[in-house]
């Protein structure tokens, strides 16, 4: 018994005395592995939609700065990883526009036991996400070079799939394309003589002229057709400004300018002869008192129009000044008599007088007849009678045209009554006349003439 049991206790210390030189054994011969992959590119994940990750330029940059990624490799892992196997990200759930600094993972690949991830270098990278938004612009087409002499380019037409577009999208960050205007192709038709027909990249351009990068135009291409023709003759004509009506009172015309000045014409040499110059729609100047511009069209020949890439339009400036000669205007002008002495009695003579004035138009046009008034002073003035010149206010720049004209003033005292003497009557008796029989008159009767019988 005692036996047996020593027995079983060698066995049990045996079997754990080798197991511990197993492990010990392991451990020495296949101890962990750190394996570093560089330049592991990282992918942005869970990025919202509408968004898009830009470079410090705004520009669009989906390609994040690659890591180095260090593994930790078992003791007995038989299988290695290679970089092919390594997946490098950033979780951008949740993240609008702005700056981030975003941390990075990894992850293995491979199947079966993976080794760990033990070291990512940068563990953090710095992302910048911006607003992705859509904007419809102009499309022009811009036409460059000249044809030979003879022949002449006509407008140029823009067309997709044979159908005629006139605008394009531009999509990208929402700074970039806030600064599209328009969206241009480009054509060269340096000394073509025949239609110039190609497709064209489209650009989008900003208000400087430059080109807005960072954007992409749909649709990428167009169709361009330039037709270019032979024309018969060109004849280069002044444009003549037409002006009606008339400026303001006491204003003239001081001068009148176009631009352009020339113009080129197409056509017959029949027709070119007989055109000698080409004059714009009418600009009105009625009742102007200052210079006015204004942009008119050019008035259509008909046989001779104007040559492809002509202006269709020109700039009239009209200068309005006031008219600087004087002129001379004849007034009556009443006369008012002031500052007469106390007690005094005053006429003038006449009372309305004839003045000339002188000034310009618009000057004179600011007299005001009804307060036009000649004043004469007869301050300190006794009574007699005075040949004196009235004072006329005038308004600035208007002068009297030679000596003002006198007046006759008369002054005097008032008339002094003479006192009525008082007389008291004295009574004197009446002698009274003897009483005559008061005969009663009696109505007269006819007398009766006899009439006699011959």
């Amino acid at each position: 018994m005692i036996w047996l049991r020593s027995v079983g206790l060698r066995l049990l210390l045996s079997i754990g005395l080798g197991f511990a030189l197993w492990i010990f054994v392991s451990y020495t011969e296949n101890p962990d592995r750190l394996i570093q992959f560089k330049d592991i590119p990282v992918a942005p994940e869970e990025l919202m939609p509408g968004f898009v990750i830009v470079d410090q330029n705004g520009l669009p940059n989906p390609h994040l700065p690659p890591v180095s990624v260090t593994l930790r490799s078992a003791g007995d892992q038989s299988a290695s990883p290679n970089s092919n196997d390594i997946q490098a990200y950033v979780n951008l759930s949740g993240r609008g526009p702005g700056e981030w600094s975003v941390p990075v993972g990894a992850r293995v690949t491979i199947p079966g036991r993976k080794p760990d991830v033990d070291e990512i270098k940068p563990d953090l990278l710095s992302i910048r996400i911006e607003q992705e938004i859509t904007h419809t612009a102009p499309l022009t087409v811009e036409v460059v070079g000249n044809v030979p002499f003879s022949f002449e380019a006509r407008p140029p037409r823009a067309t997709v799939e044979g159908q005629p577009v006139t605008e394009a999208s531009v999509r990208g960050p929402k700074s970039h394309v806030e600064r599209v205007t328009r969206v241009r192709a480009t054509a060269n038709i340096d000394r073509l003589t025949g239609n110039y027909d190609s497709p064209r990249q489209l650009e989008a351009i900003g208000a400087d002229g430059q080109v807005v990068a960072g954007v992409t135009v749909e649709p990428q291409s167009i169709n361009v057709l330039v037709p270019i023709v032979s024309s018969v003759g060109i004849k280069r004509v002044p444009v003549v400004p037409s002006v009606v009506g008339q400026p303001a009172s006491g204003y003239l015309v001081a001068g009148i300018t176009v631009e352009p000045q020339f113009v080129r014409l197409a056509g017959g040499s029949g027709s070119l002869e007989g055109v000698q110059s080409i004059t714009t729609q009418p600009v009105d100047i009625q009742g102007a008192s200052g210079t006015l511009s204004r942009i008119v069209k050019l008035q259509e020949l008909g046989a001779t129009p104007l040559l492809v890439g002509e202006p269709v339009s020109a700039t009239v400036t009209v200068q309005i000044a006031p008219i600087a000669r004087p002129f001379q205007v004849t007034l009556p002008v009443p006369v008012q008599l002031a500052e007469i002495g106390s007690g005094l009695l005053a006429s003038v003579s006449p009372t309305i007088v004839q003045v000339t004035l002188s000034g310009t138009a618009a000057q004179l046009a600011g007299i005001d007849p009804v307060a036009l008034v000649g004043a004469v002073s007869a301050r300190g003035l006794d009574a007699g009678t005075y040949s004196l010149a009235p004072a006329f206010p005038l308004p600035r720049g208007v002068t009297l045209v030679g000596e003002p004209p006198k007046v006759t003033v008369t002054l005097r005292q008032p008339p002094t009554q003479t006192p009525t003497p008082n007389i008291t009557p004295t009574e004197t008796p009446t002698p009274h006349p003897p009483e005559t029989p008061t005969e009663t008159p009696t109505a007269a009767r006819p007398t009766e003439t006899p009439t006699s019988t011959p």
